[in-house]
């Protein structure tokens, strides 16, 4: 399987990649709001083909303030310290377990450079992308909560530079 990565810093986003990144959100049906800003929000993105088809994406976006709150994890001093967040990470479910997700993953942080980072992900039902966040140097702090999206619980995941 030949792969490729793009990656797109924010002031090189086209209506190409915008529109790859929302048609992926919308198949992980786990982002709310107007799903053609998503990628504008990045400081970078990275969209994933395989044969010209688009089969993953992930950003570095702005750190999610309330993911530090008392109702969240439960830590509003730390939450100063971060002020970018790994996310928006999707791979085709054909694609599930083949390793583009943990090759994402360390692309972004590559390019994201030598800053602190935060992430959050489901704890029980994504168990491959914790190992993926722990794997690349993050580590699961506070308490998991209870998403407003859907029925999961959500870890905020640290990565401290």
């Amino acid at each position: 399987m030949v792969l490729e990565f793009k990656i797109v810093f924010k002031k090189n986003i086209e209506d190409s990649d915008r529109k790859i990144f929302a048609d992926l959100l919308k198949k992980q049906n786990k982002v709310k709001g107007n799903l053609q800003t998503k990628a504008d929000r990045c400081k970078l993105i990275c969209i994933v083909s395989k044969d010209k088809q688009p089969i993953a994406i992930g950003g570095i976006k702005p750190k999610t303030r309330t993911d530090f709150d008392l109702n969240k994890a439960n830590l509003p001093e730390i939450g100063k310290e971060f002020d970018w967040e790994l996310g928006y990470l999707y791979t085709e479910s054909d694609y599930s377990g083949s390793g583009i997700a943990g090759f994402l993953v360390k692309t972004l942080i590559r390019e994201y450079g030598k800053e602190n980072l935060m992430a959050s992900t489901e704890t029980t039902q994504n168990p491959a992308m914790v190992r993926i966040l722990e794997k690349n140097g993050f580590k699961q702090y506070g308490k998991p909560w209870k998403s407003e999206i859907h029925e999961n619980y959500l870890g905020l995941f640290l990565k401290f530079e």
